[in-house]
């Protein structure tokens, strides 16, 4: 067994752990202590900024980042990569429901309308932002960029999940779940990617080879 696939093994434990540990209402260590510690650090400058950041990952403006981060990719003519940016992040989104729906975990602030665990918002940035972390240096060619991009995605990603703790949405335990399942969805679906480029470079060449 390779290690990336005991790796892989190893995060689906972990969250096997973390969901046993919800559903059984054990205390997970940090969540009542980092909620206290951001609690402590609130400012009017944070108060402003969480809300802007968590938009991402709220209705409409998820859909609309997924159409048009896809639609960027389909003009630079790369149609699988625009195809997995719009549909891969709401497979996430659609386990990110059935878990709300399995577990009913209350939320840090008191919320009527939906349950704490997982973090939809975190598990949709997760994966958008993940995958163009992945896809983007096919777009852009200049290393410099490339890499600033990447940088801003992940910084995105995890002021993301800060922001869910700081809006008192979700504890600590919640965010790290989203962000495993959020990796757990999208090494398959870069597995799956690879075989479809490789099976189009297998077609374009036996094309190329007939007389």
């Amino acid at each position: 067994m390779s290690i990336y696939r005991i790796a892989y093994l190893m995060l689906l434990v972990l969250l096997v752990f973390i969901t046993i540990a919800v559903v059984t209402g054990m205390s997970f260590p940090g969540d009542t202590s980092v909620s206290e510690w951001i609690n402590n650090i609130q400012s009017p400058f944070f108060d402003a900024l969480m809300p802007v950041v968590s938009y991402l990952g709220a209705f409409p403006y998820c859909i609309i980042a997924s159409l048009l981060a896809g639609l960027a990719f389909w003009l630079f003519k790369r149609r699988i990569e625009s195809l997995f940016i719009v549909i891969v992040p709401y497979i996430g989104v659609s386990i990110s429901y059935i878990l709300k729906f399995l577990i009913e975990r209350p939320r840090p602030f008191e919320d009527s309308l939906q349950n704490s665990f997982p973090s939809g918002h975190t598990i949709y940035t997760s994966i958008l932002l993940g995958l163009i972390i992945y896809f983007i240096p096919q777009v852009i060619k200049n290393k410099t960029w490339c890499n600033a991009v990447q940088i801003f995605a992940v910084l995105y990603i995890i002021l993301m999940g800060f922001s869910r703790i700081y809006l008192q949405y979700h504890w600590l335990s919640d965010v790290l779940a989203s962000l495993i399942i959020a990796t757990l969805v999208i090494v398959p679906a870069i597995i799956i990617y690879k075989y479809l480029m490789k099976r189009e470079i297998e077609c374009l060449s036996f094309l190329k080879s007939k007389p």
